[in-house]
């Protein structure tokens, strides 16, 4: 059966591989307050998705789904596309990042980044910040 907990925190593992930016903290859980520049794991709805397949020998599929949140920097500095364009695209963006260990440590099956969303403004803790918004699924048994 998939660990949930442990699934958050692999994709947590994975950001700190992350070369686009150096985030000064990769939080796993929904932390009360960021320091920028920082990542945070957020579940997504719908959180989890059952019986995506058939149980089989490694039981039935279920769909896990996340929101990265990427923050660079305050929403009142000036904005710096180069460097939300590196997070999104290119070695060491996040994608890439997360993609390159699809089991992300042997705690799931797949995992693919589907969207970036909120590229420049995003808002966080009732903080504004300069990021973009990671969607994920993580398929897993």
């Amino acid at each position: 059966m998939a660990d949930y907990g442990a699934i958050r925190q692999a994709i947590a593992d994975r950001l700190e591989l992350v070369t686009a930016t150096q985030f000064l903290t990769v939080h796993a859980a929904v932390p009360a307050s960021v320091v920028a520049p920082a990542a945070v794991v957020v579940p997504a709805r719908p959180v989890a998705e059952y019986h995506e397949s058939m149980a089989g020998t490694g039981g039935s599929l279920t769909v896990f789904r996340f929101d990265v949140v990427a923050m660079l920097q305050s929403a009142a500095e000036p904005f710096v596309q180069a460097d939300l364009d590196a997070l999104i695209s290119g070695a060491g963006s996040v994608p890439v990042v997360l993609e390159a260990d699809p089991t992300l440590g042997g705690n799931a099956d797949a995992v693919q980044v589907t969207q970036a969303t909120d590229y420049g403004a995003v808002q966080f803790a009732d903080t504004e910040y300069i990021g973009v918004r990671f969607n994920l699924e993580v398929y897993a048994r």
